[in-house]
């Protein structure tokens, strides 16, 4: 039984990270619609097999990103470029895990009542992770993921199929035409993330052929969507941003998940999202809108 959140943005320690397989997708789906009225804010990262020198080459692609004006034609050309490289990476490769953390407006997360050693009942607040069980892996990935404390084995006996977990969350009405206005939806870099989310409940198919086009789907889909990397190189106060990774920029704010730990697996990195995007939106925008980088993703804009 679940019960009201505790405190806000407690240590990852502290939240326990809910594993939602075959077994046990009705009951965590039916658990999570349950939650959204009070919770409205939904946080996501997936993991996906990508061998190094693919991983260090995407991040040299982005680093050669110039500058230029929104409008300025040689920045529309780099999204676009940008684009497509995800859209490759996302049509070709499987998603692994996503991690789903809600939050309400101040950061709060829903808090569940677990028994301890002892026998005692106590309240933590808590998040999820979704494994899959239809992806291909290189050999080349396959020791970073262990060491990441990924059971290869587990997701695939008894992970979700990707194409039942896309439409289970329109059977459950998470992802809904009602709820379109009432839920927002974040990620950090979240291309990838969106893009495998979209490909999940697109059964599959290819992602739109433009960023025009898959940022179109997206609000279709969604509704609105954040970008947490994006909103932190744009925060409302001069000489003020926040570049880098999701660990650097969460410890910077003081995020309490990523000072515990390094985040290793989707779960605990949309939980380390959420706590970046809910301290930035807290910290910086208390007299700004953040509405004005609704739907904006980072690389594409």
């Amino acid at each position: 039984m679940t019960t009201p959140a505790m405190s806000a943005m407690q240590p990852v320690s502290e939240v326990l990270i809910r594993r939602v397989t075959a077994d046990n997708l009705a009951v965590e789906m039916l658990t999570i619609r349950s939650h959204l009225p009070y919770f409205p804010y939904i946080t996501i990262h997936a993991d996906y097999p990508v061998d190094n020198a693919a991983a260090r080459d995407g991040r040299r692609r982005r680093r050669r990103r110039g500058g230029g004006g929104r409008g300025n034609k040689r920045e529309s050309e780099a999204d676009e470029r940008c684009y497509r490289l995800a859209k490759a990476r996302v049509d070709e490769l499987d998603v692994l895990q996503l991690g789903i953390t809600l939050c309400d407006h101040h950061g709060s997360l829903p808090a569940t009542a677990i028994a301890r050693a002892d026998g005692a009942a106590i309240a933590v607040e808590m998040a999820w992770q979704v494994g899959f069980s239809d992806f291909d892996v290189s050999q080349s990935a396959v020791d970073t993921l262990r060491a990441a404390g990924v059971d290869l084995e587990h997701l695939r006996a008894r992970g979700v199929p990707a194409a039942v977990f896309g439409q289970a969350l329109r059977v459950f009405d998470i992802v809904s035409a009602a709820n379109l206005g009432r839920l927002t939806w974040v990620a950090f870099g979240g291309l990838y993330d969106f893009g495998f989310l979209l490909k999940m409940l697109d059964g599959g198919r290819p992602l739109p052929e433009t960023a025009e086009g898959f940022a179109s789907r997206l609000r279709g889909h969604l509704g609105v969507v954040y970008d947490a990397k994006y909103v932190a190189a744009r925060l409302p106060v001069d000489g003020v941003e926040l570049r880098g990774g999701l660990v650097r920029v969460a410890r910077v704010l003081g995020a309490p998940a990523a000072a515990v730990e390094e985040p290793r697996q989707a779960g605990e990195k949309s939980l380390v999202a959420s706590q970046v995007f809910m301290r930035m939106t807290g910290l910086f925008f208390a007299y700004h809108d953040v509405a004005v980088h609704a739907g904006k993703i980072d690389g594409l804009e």
